[in-house]
């Protein structure tokens, strides 16, 4: 189910609202790139939800202050608010787009956030399921 979407990202709950999903495309600017993450913790507070998907096989290169603003700002205020715990992460082909996610990966890794790297929505889903009471398969399918 969408709860929220731009020109550059679509924000849904996926695998029966155990999982916030945001699957991000193009060059996205900085104050879209804030504007949807802030919007993230306030779904993943509202729903309770921990898991987190990023579909980021679409997305360009991030500006390095968004980097750094994602790592010092806002990774410590989700954290804090006890709603990140494990990141599935959907890693681009393109080599710069998976230059840019690995400095952020790594913070997010120095959190203690539990995080893997898929190259299919399924496959992540399917590792978030892996550790929810819910029927997996019934997760996978949506």
């Amino acid at each position: 189910m969408i709860q929220f979407q731009n020109e550059f990202v679509v924000i849904e709950l996926v695998n029966n609202a155990t999982a916030i999903s945001l699957c991000w495309k193009g060059f996205v600017p900085s104050a879209k790139y804030r504007e949807a993450l802030e919007k993230a913790i306030e779904i993943a507070r509202k729903h309770r939800i921990t898991n987190w998907i990023s579909d980021i096989r679409l997305m360009k290169v991030l500006a390095v202050k968004d980097q750094e603003w994602a790592g010092t700002v806002w990774l410590p205020k989700v954290v804090s608010a006890g709603c990140y715990k494990k990141q599935a992460v959907i890693m681009p082909e393109d080599i710069f787009g998976k230059a840019s996610a690995s400095s952020l990966l790594t913070t997010v890794q120095n959190q203690q956030i539990e995080i893997q790297n898929f190259t299919s929505p399924e496959d992540a889903k399917q590792w978030l399921a892996q550790h929810s009471n819910k029927n997996v398969s019934q997760l996978v399918a949506q």
